[in-house]
């Protein structure tokens, strides 16, 4: 009778356990955002130290000189212009054309307090921006008050002074042409910065460069300005060479990295510098014993054992 009891104890146990491992519900760990942003904070600059261009800045309004220039990257500017008889906001076509500063006033509607109204000029009509803050409570705060859809010369003149005519390692294999358009890019390789320009409603500055083959490409970065900061200068470029970290990575390994391409037993660090980090991170239970998937945005995803890849679907 003891007998019958160890056994069937023995295979409920063995029952337990294979269903834990078909499912993988309640074994499945899920690596949380801070897991994930320990990675991101790994692919930050070389030195861990933040770089000078990471760092230009212009003055802010109330320094605002009159006359300064201020380029539309967008036609959705006619939305934030307070309406005029002089002009038709639904009509207006101003993306691609240069405003000057001309100015402020203070207006004050519902609660007495005096409020900012920036005044900007095509030289045809003049355009009204209600920034909803005081002058006072822009310089206690010492906001950075900016114009959606519009973006600062001044900021575009400043890097343009600094980088053009650089080398640089870029970090990103997201590369457009002068069109806007996605182009296969390459990134730890060598290139040269032609020219800085306007960016476009989400990222003010475009980087031109040529690569170390040839190739003409830009990039969007943004700046500590920006509202979106994940393509911050050393985000998107290395004044050293990347490859130098990584001595023990395999020439044949660092042209799939190069090239953003995974290859079976390569490692996660190595996938990491191929694709970027992931989106999500999940552990989950086999038979042969834990595998990490990592989920990306685009659809793809790989499949870690023993910390070497063995599956992967792009």
């Amino acid at each position: 009778m003891k007998i019958f009891s160890f056994k069937n104890t023995v295979i409920l146990m063995m029952f337990i356990l294979m269903s834990s491992c078909f499912t993988g519900i309640e074994n499945t760990k899920k690596i949380t955002e801070k897991d994930v942003a320990k990675v991101v904070l790994s692919q930050g600059s070389s030195s861990g130290a933040e770089t000078l261009y990471n760092k230009l800045s212009v003055d802010s309004f109330p320094a605002w000189e009159k006359g300064r220039r201020f380029f539309v990257v967008d036609k959705n500017i006619s939305r934030v212009f307070t309406p005029s008889v002089n002009y038709d906001l639904d009509t207006l076509q101003l993306t691609g054309k240069v405003l000057r500063y001309l100015g402020y006033e203070e207006s004050s509607v519902l609660d007495n307090e005096p409020k900012v109204n920036l005044i900007f000029s095509d030289g045809i009509n003049e355009y009204y921006y209600a920034s909803g803050k005081t002058v006072e409570e822009i310089k206690r705060k010492k906001l950075m008050l900016s114009v959606p859809f519009m973006v600062d010369l001044a900021l575009v003149d400043e890097y343009r002074r600094q980088l053009v005519g650089k080398e640089f390692y870029i970090r990103t294999s997201i590369w457009y042409n002068a069109n806007g358009e996605m182009i296969p890019g390459r990134k730890f390789i060598n290139v040269k910065i032609k020219d800085v320009l306007p960016g476009d409603k989400v990222f003010p500055l475009s980087v031109s460069f040529v690569s170390s083959d040839g190739t003409a490409a830009n990039v969007y970065m943004s700046t500590k300005q920006s509202s979106v900061q994940n393509r911050l200068f050393d985000n998107l470029f290395s004044e050293k060479d990347i490859r130098q970290n990584y001595s023990s990575i395999s020439d044949e390994t660092w042209t799939n990295i190069v090239n953003g391409n995974v290859a079976i037993d390569m490692t996660k660090e190595e996938c990491r510098l191929a694709l970027g980090t992931p989106n999500n991170i999940q552990e989950r239970p086999t038979y042969d014993g834990l595998q990490e998937y990592w989920f990306y945005s685009d659809g793809m995803y790989l499949v870690f054992f023993d910390g070497l890849l063995k599956q992967y679907r792009k």
